[in-house]
């Protein structure tokens, strides 16, 4: 299951690497010549982008619209010095560290994770990963999340909510637990045992705040700070359960790519 793992989390990586190799960007003229390259300068001076070898140099006044690779800029009729941003995609890849010991031999487990992400309106975003943490088993959290930035610059400050599932990678390893019970008692603690429990996974979620840059159209990076709750399933023979709550402060850096 690690391997399979591993497998997964390299291709999300080599996919944003992959299109951007595939990727042009696009000059669209007023005359309706279309000009596809490389994007070299885009602001109120000149637009100049290389098309196999050639430099195209354009007025502002000559340009219609211009597209870096899937993001597109749109002249604004109200004014010819403002642009907007139109829908894109953008993929995140982040690690970091879950910081607090609540119950779990690792203080701060090691947390990667990398997600599709799509612009909903304006600074919404919204998207869908996977990811890999190793707490006292391994788990892949699978999960949904909501982004607002509050600013369309390079540099933003922004909010950030994921939900999701932490699924289990591999059988628990949790041994000799006092509160480990079976689901037809009502008190607590329950009967001991010293049976290796099986993991079943829990629910997550994860309030960050944080900020980002882009030093490039297509690169970008962030951190944030956050607090992280997950909760923990396990369960043994003749209807044992165990569930663990875990509350820590989530700490990541992450690199966009659009």
């Amino acid at each position: 299951m690690k391997k399979i793992l591993i497998m997964l989390l390299t291709g999300l990586l080599l996919v944003p690497a992959f299109a951007q190799r595939s990727k042009k960007d696009v000059v669209y003229l007023k005359t309706g010549a279309i000009i596809r390259g490389q994007l070299l300068n885009y602001d109120l001076s000149a637009v100049k982008i290389n098309s196999d070898g050639n430099l195209w140099v354009f007025n502002p006044s000559e340009v219609d619209s211009v597209s870096w690779s899937s993001k597109k800029i749109i002249r604004s009729s109200k004014s010819k010095d403002k642009f907007d941003l139109a829908k894109d995609y953008f993929f995140e890849a982040s690690m970091g560290v879950l910081v607090g010991s609540s119950g779990n031999q690792q203080k701060a487990p090691f947390s990667f994770m990398a997600s599709f992400n799509y612009r909903l309106m304006d600074q919404l975003h919204v998207g869908a990963g996977l990811g890999a943490e190793f707490m006292d088993e391994s788990y892949m959290p699978a999960f949904g999340q909501i982004q607002y930035k509050f600013r369309d610059t390079k540099f933003t400050p922004f909010v950030n909510l994921q939900v999701g599932y932490m699924v289990p990678l591999e059988n628990g390893s949790h041994q000799n637990y006092t509160n480990y019970y079976p689901d037809y008692l009502n008190y607590y603690p329950g009967p001991q045992t010293s049976e290796k429990l099986n993991a079943e996974g829990g629910f997550m979620i994860n309030p960050s705040v944080g900020f980002q840059s882009f030093p490039s159209e297509n690169f970008g990076w962030f951190f944030s700070f956050g607090y992280r709750h997950h909760q923990l399933n396990y369960s043994g023979d003749k209807g044992y359960k165990l569930e663990n709550n875990f509350s820590r402060l989530s700490l990541r850096i992450g690199f966009i790519f659009n």
